[in-house]
């Protein structure tokens, strides 16, 4: 096959992505010795998303990039025991306001998302999609969209099955880069899902706690 019908087509430009991100909410900068530590495993847009933006939140606060050293062992917790429909090298590199956290497999893609709150944890191998670089880019851009048409995708229903992100922020107030909003007590130990259930905890502690109180389980779909 003639070379340049291997080449994709167009490339998506780190540029593209930022504009989906819009204005931080706070800006975070990373150490380009972390950033340095996942070229080849991670996409190159993501690595250069990294050296542009940092590790900052975005949409008010509703979406944060992870810091994957400071996450991975916090997933690594969450899926330790657990029976996967398939395994892969996964970098976490989004969480959300509520701590549901989306990583990019080495061989996979974006196939993995864990609702912390819930104990949801959804692999969906993207292996299809890992073939040419446009479709490689899109799941990132796709990922890092927090733009006003889509943001529902990264928000979550509370219990009375209405957007929660609102009206928890505005209850409760900014989050920064250290903390998100979390169900006291955590739903698995009976607490409600709603903005009056929420407070703002420690991000990275409490999403660690939550490994230990609430029921995990493997939502094996198929698409």
């Amino acid at each position: 096959m003639n070379a340049e019908w291997t080449e994709p087509l167009i490339r998506i430009g780190v540029e593209q992505v930022i504009a989906r991100l819009g204005t931080p909410h706070s800006v975070v900068s990373a150490d380009g010795s972390i950033i340095d530590k996942y070229v080849g495993v991670v996409p190159e847009l993501l690595i250069d998303v990294w050296r542009a933006v940092g590790f900052s939140g975005y949409a008010d606060g509703l979406l944060w990039l992870c810091n994957p050293d400071e996450w991975q062992p916090v997933v690594d917790e969450w899926i330790s025991d657990m029976e996967m429909p398939f395994h892969d090298q996964w970098t976490p590199f989004t969480r959300t306001a509520f701590g549901v956290l989306t990583m990019w497999g080495a061989r996979t893609g974006k196939s993995l998302t864990i609702d912390t709150q819930n104990g949801l944890i959804i692999p969906v191998d993207q292996t299809e999609s890992m073939i040419d670089e446009l479709d490689i880019d899109l799941q990132v851009m796709v990922a890092l969209d927090v733009r006003p048409e889509v943001r529902e995708f990264s928000d979550k229903d509370g219990d009375d099955d209405e957007p929660m992100f609102r009206r928890v922020h505005k209850r409760l107030g900014d989050l920064d880069a250290s903390t998100m909003y979390g169900c006291v007590p955590a739903v698995g130990l009976g607490g409600s899902f709603t903005p009056r259930g929420m407070q703002i905890v420690n991000a990275v502690e409490h999403v660690r706690f939550l490994s230990t109180v609430t029921p995990r389980q493997v939502m094996n779909w198929k698409f």
